[in-house]
């Protein structure tokens, strides 16, 4: 049995959209986030306190790209993992890096921008030139989705839903997700997948980018 910390539409959603597609069972602890006072329970698996958070028998993890790699390959009936060996896999290791090193950190910014900077104005430029650069990193990643409408072509991974799921929030954005057809599409599919539609549901969300 799994525990996931989790915090209502955060990046919570990548793990617990993992947890929901391959049908495991685990329970789910909602978590005050950006408190002085957090759980103590949650603090000793997140030492940040940030979700996700994910208890299981061996121990403890966090970072959402990490928890979502290592319930895909331990439970590889799934297929949401490029396994080693597999020419792909390179390619595959690459993506889930990048969008942990280069495109969460912007969009955190676009969120929370007193984390980096205290005065407001300072807060503003920051979330301004974040933008810029968030703008050629969706350039990429839609560029990269060709021919989709996945990473890998019909093959369903764990950068899917990493992608997919920061992808539905119309804020990282610097018009539209029109903008990027390729990663419009992927967002549908995503989304679209009983297992997603379940776990915007419980985090709140009825409408997302690209519906």
């Amino acid at each position: 049995m799994y525990r996931l910390f989790a915090a209502p539409n955060s990046y919570a959603m990548v793990a617990h959209s993992v947890l929901e597609e391959l049908g495991v069972a685990y329970e789910l602890a909602w978590v005050e986030i950006f408190t002085d006072k957090p759980d103590p329970a949650f603090l000793a698996a997140s030492p940040h306190a940030r979700v996700p958070a994910l208890v299981h028998e061996h121990g403890t993890l966090y970072e959402a790209g990490a928890i979502a790699l290592y319930l895909a390959e331990r439970h590889p009936e799934a297929g949401l993992t490029i396994p080693v060996g597999d020419p792909e896999r390179g390619r595959f290791l690459q993506w889930l890096s990048y969008l942990a090193s280069t495109l969460q950190p912007d969009v955190m910014i676009q969120f929370h921008p007193e984390i980096y900077a205290i005065d407001a104005d300072d807060q503003a430029k920051l979330q301004q030139a974040s933008m810029k650069r968030l703008g050629r990193v969706l350039e990429i990643l839609d560029e990269a989705l060709e021919p989709g409408p996945y990473f890998f072509a019909d093959r369903l991974t764990v950068c899917d839903f990493v992608l997919g799921m920061q992808a539905t929030w119309p804020e990282v954005y610097p018009r539209s997700i029109d903008d990027y057809p390729n990663l419009k599409r992927l967002v549908v599919k995503v989304t679209e997948r009983p297992s997603v539609r379940r776990v915007l549901d419980q985090h709140g969300l009825d409408k997302v980018a690209g519906s």
